[in-house]
């Protein structure tokens, strides 16, 4: 029994390789080799901190067109409220990481490996959690299980923040993705058209054709990992592309009572610096009514943020720096929200 830990990464800037090599740190502790996949260049010192190292220059992103994409559901936690990003997404990178795991499980086999686990480089792993991995994978293995996942019945979905699996039996039962053709007869083949699936939907998909006794199947992933802080790198794939990497959006407002969430007679402005330096933005917010609101954030630099409440009425969001007009934002159905604990 040998087991290795697959992780992909895209990564940009130097914030991004800080929070990779932080991750890299703390999961070494669990003693199993790395595998580090890639689409971006890696720096010499992150490829050392790993055994293996693959990278693809060609990132390959789906281009044909799909039916019925559904919604998706992007967040970050800060300690007071919790982000929610949500909408309608082609998810055009799950190509890529899709193509990523499957060669990696395929040249891990080829290196004598027998198991692996694959993780997300954004995780900040508490002790708990890094303690269950192990007993997890352990028990797997003790058992004769063929794998660990965690799923999502009511969204058909797999967890891909983590997962343990044996590889043959990976390789065996879920449909292996080596090019965006083998994902369109992945499709064809299940519902015989082109029904857009997520890379959790496509994992549960597959699972579901498995006899489920030989794997430990787990439900509430963040609750049993409750001591980690997941999705820790903002996704920036739904903001607008004249921000200037100075993200803003409106959201509905939740706030607790009593233990449950409740909307609120308000919606928030919340913004995030997603570069190094220090920025500024001047808000101009139009209701129906015909008045309007001008709001003011600055930010010290990467990853500060801001949020104001505003009225439900808005129509129409201008956004300025300090020198020009970036851009403007029709308000019409909201449906990302932020939940203040």
């Amino acid at each position: 029994m040998k087991v290795i830990t697959i992780i992909d990464a895209f990564i940009t800037d130097p914030k991004e390789e800080q929070l990779l090599i932080s991750f890299i740190d703390s999961i070494k502790t669990i003693g199993d080799d790395l595998f580090l996949t890639s689409n971006t260049p890696i720096s010499k010192e992150v490829q050392e901190k790993v055994e293996n190292f693959f990278y693809d220059h060609r990132n390959q992103l789906f281009k044909e067109e799909y039916e019925n994409y559904d919604w998706v559901n992007y967040w970050t936690e800060y300690d007071t409220f919790k982000v929610y990003n949500t909408f309608l997404h082609t998810q055009k990178h799950a190509l890529s990481v899709l193509i990523n795991l499957f060669r990696a499980v395929k040249i891990a086999k080829e290196l004598g490996y027998t198991h692996f686990y694959k993780m997300e480089y954004d995780a900040i792993l508490g002790n708990e959690t890094k303690d269950k991995i192990q007993r997890l994978n352990k028990e797997c293995i003790e058992n004769n299980q063929k794998g660990a996942f965690f799923i999502s019945n009511e969204e058909s979905s797999v967890s891909v923040h983590y997962f343990f699996c044996e590889i043959d039996f990976f390789l065996n039962n879920f449909w292996n993705i080596n090019n965006e053709e083998d994902y369109i007869q992945f499709l064809e083949k299940e519902y015989g058209y082109r029904n857009f699936q997520t890379m959790e939907n496509f994992m549960y998909v597959n699972l579901k054709k498995i006899n489920l006794i030989d794997l430990n199947i787990q439900e509430d992933f963040f609750g049993y990992f409750g001591d980690t802080h997941w999705n820790s790198q903002q996704t920036r794939v739904y903001y607008e592309k004249n921000s200037q990497e100075c993200e803003s959006n409106i959201y509905l407002c939740y706030e607790k009572k009593d233990g449950v969430y409740e909307i609120k007679n308000k919606l928030i402005l919340y913004s995030i610096n997603t570069k190094s330096e220090p920025d500024y933005r001047r808000f101009v917010i139009k209701y129906d009514d015909d008045t309007e609101e001008t709001i003011i954030q600055q930010f010290g630099g990467y990853k500060h943020w801001n949020f104001n409440f505003i009225g439900k009425n808005i129509t129409k969001l201008l956004v300025y720096n300090e020198t020009e007009f970036l851009y403007e934002k029709e308000i019409n159905e909201i449906y990302s929200k932020i939940e203040i604990k």
